[in-house]
């Protein structure tokens, strides 16, 4: 059975004779390669310099050397391939057991070193492995006998043995499925490209891939586009991603994002703290939903913070200013503690749309030219779901609205496309919305007058507001009989009179390209004109007559209105007939909105034109 070194520092040692000393009985101070530190009896793990040992854990290296600082400023040199374990010696004391390989001792004061039975005159060093001791510089006893240079000495001619270890408030040893020893926040690389800064220092080293744990005071950062980095503290995880993504472990632990991009996340029904440089992200979980938030702090300590789930409190420095936030929200907060809000949910709506029974694709005319719509899930989402909307139908960066039967968006004006994603990721429903700031007040466009045009060989273009004018085509030859010929898809239409003006009835065009020709007496062709006819897209379409936008709303509301020719109205589930094919005004009296919408849309549709919803707010309470 093979024997271990077993030694420890005296107690007459000045660092022991004064008050508790906090942070564990040894310290990495330096590594030469990958060091792991195995907390009590559980998995090895990666260590970094500034991380601290307690009673209890060990230590290794592998192919590079390593520095551990007891706690009293004593330095141990350890060996590529060693294996160090502080465990429990007699009267309260901490041995320190070489279970692998070797450390070098090395007396850096003016008095005498003991170490065990091992005396380590000033200057002098010594190297201790697990069978034996060897003096390497200056001079040394063991058991009373000065050992020579070159010459090791057997343990079994005089065990090392603990005599103190000094270490009155060593902390206790973790339990066996502690993941990470006290003091310090739990890491996990991926990729290649990390790299650390100690506690006090300046320099960067790297990080290989794998996990291990960063002190209090420690940087880590980011040089690889390829890198990743998730750092565990408490219930709160920051994945860093990205090149030139930085953060610093704060006090209590609090992980602190310097610089780049990072997804912070709490657990359903936890609460945690992401640090930044204005001040810190206060994480809520939901009953049944994580937290998470995307925080991105540039190179001037902004930090644009975006809600994806759960809920969030950004709080300034020193508590100067603090925001509320919920899913689908953003908000910057800068470096100097100020809140600037982003991307706001509202809590209210100005009207409710059906996922399913209402169109996927409207369009909404909004005095305002901002409208709050809520989206009722309509059963399509049994666990919840979110809304994305996104002015790129790829929805590469969507603002998103979480809900378990209804979400509510806000929407500025411009084209917007959206769809419903349920809990469990598929999509349930899409389309597309645009806003627009109109008031629906602009005078609808008079019957349209007849147009003239030649048959002289040239384009014509017609552009209509309303109906599609009657239109005269003038010869200017002479003839018994004329005969025009209208031809557009394939097809021909000959029209004929007793003069040179053929008359063609507006309700025998439509949208289209047409050329047409007279036949001239002789039957053969004259000139090819062609004639264009387009819908006037600018024209008004519907005017709102009542309610007027900002008027108080009573018990009943009148919706009065005209619309061109093929349009239909209605509010809710109430039809508003259009009767009269001249004046083509509508009339209907309505209840006020309900359910907790603020507006009433007046909805009107055609067969070409689509869905459009007209607004109308009542006063401002």
């Amino acid at each position: 059975m093979r024997t271990l070194a077993i030694f420890a520092i005296a107690a007459w040692l000045c660092w022991a004779c004064g008050g508790k000393k906090k942070g564990g009985i040894a310290e990495l101070t330096k590594a030469d390669g990958p060091v792991e530190r195995q907390p009590g009896v559980g998995a090895w793990e990666g260590a970094l310099v500034g991380a601290h040992f307690y009673m209890g854990d060990a230590v290794r290296t592998a192919d590079g050397s390593a520095q551990i600082t007891l706690t009293g400023s004593q330095v141990l040199e350890m060996q590529p391939h060693t294996v160090l374990r502080f465990g429990a010696g007699k009267n309260n004391a901490t041995n320190v057991v070489v279970e692998l390989g070797a450390i070098d001792v090395v007396n850096a004061t003016s008095v005498g070193l003991e170490i065990g039975n091992v005396k380590v005159a000033p200057g002098g060093k010594v190297r201790i492995t697990a069978n034996n001791v060897e003096l390497l510089i200056g001079h040394a006893q063991i058991n009373g006998a000065e050992l020579v240079i070159g010459k090791p000495i057997g343990l079994e001619l005089g065990a090392v043995v603990a005599i103190d270890a000094g270490v009155v408030d060593a902390a206790p040893p973790p339990p066996a499925d502690a993941a990470v020893a006290g003091g310090d926040v739990a890491y996990e690389v991926t990729g290649t490209g990390a790299e650390v800064q100690a506690p006090g220092t300046k320099t960067w080293t790297p990080v290989a891939a794998g996990k291990g744990s960063i002190p209090i005071g420690a940087k880590l950062r980011l040089k690889k586009a390829g890198a990743k980095a998730m750092l565990v503290s408490g219930t709160a995880s920051l994945e860093l991603s990205g090149a030139s993504s930085q953060i610093a472990i704060h006090e209590n632990l609090l992980v602190g994002m310097e610089l780049g991009t990072a997804t912070a996340t709490v657990p359903a029904q936890q609460e945690g703290k992401i640090g930044v440089p204005g001040g810190e992200v206060d994480l809520t979980g939901s009953k049944d939903a994580a937290a998470e938030a995307r925080i991105d702090v540039n190179a001037r300590g902004e930090a644009k913070v975006a809600m994806v789930h759960g809920g969030a409190k950004l709080v300034g420095t020193n508590g100067s200013s603090t925001l509320e936030m919920a899913g689908g929200e953003s908000a910057t907060l800068l470096k100097a503690g100020t809140i600037n809000p982003g991307v706001v949910i509202p809590r209210y709506f100005d009207f409710k749309i059906v996922v399913g029974d209402a169109p996927r694709s409207f369009v909404v005319h909004d005095p305002k030219g901002s409208t709050a719509l809520q989206f009722a899930f309509n059963s399509k989402c049994p666990s919840g779901g979110t809304i994305e909307m996104d002015r790129d139908a790829r929805f590469r960066t969507p603002r998103v609205s979480e809900g378990k039967d209804a979400a509510n968006m806000l929407l500025t004006s411009g084209a917007w496309a959206w769809r419903l994603r349920c809990a469990g990721g598929g999509v349930a429903s899409s389309g597309q919305i645009a806003v627009v700031a109109d008031a629906g007040r602009r005078p609808l466009p008079p019957k349209p007058s007849k147009n003239s045009i030649d048959a002289d060989g040239r384009v014509y273009d017609i552009s209509y507001q309303s109906l599609i004018p009657n239109v005269d085509v003038r010869y200017k030859g002479t003839a018994t009989t004329y005969k025009l010929h209208l031809a557009t898809g394939g097809s021909d239409e000959v029209f004929e009179s007793s003069t040179p003006v053929v008359e063609i009835p507006g309700k025998k065009l439509k949208e289209a390209s047409y050329t047409f020709w007279f036949e001239k007496p002789d039957g053969k062709q004259d000139k090819v004109t062609t004639l264009k006819i387009t819908f006037d897209q600018t024209a008004a379409q519907v005017y709102i007559e009542s309610p007027i936008e900002g008027a108080a709303f009573g018990s009943d509301i009148e919706v009065a209105g005209a619309a061109l020719p093929g349009w239909t109205a209605k509010v809710d589930a109430v039809e508003i007939p259009i009767t009269d094919p001249n004046t083509r005004r509508f009339h209907a009296t309505i209840q006020a909105p309900s359910g907790g919408a603020q507006a009433i849309a007046i909805r009107l549709s055609h067969p070409q034109r689509g869905v459009h919803f007209y607004l109308r707010r009542g006063a401002s309470k």
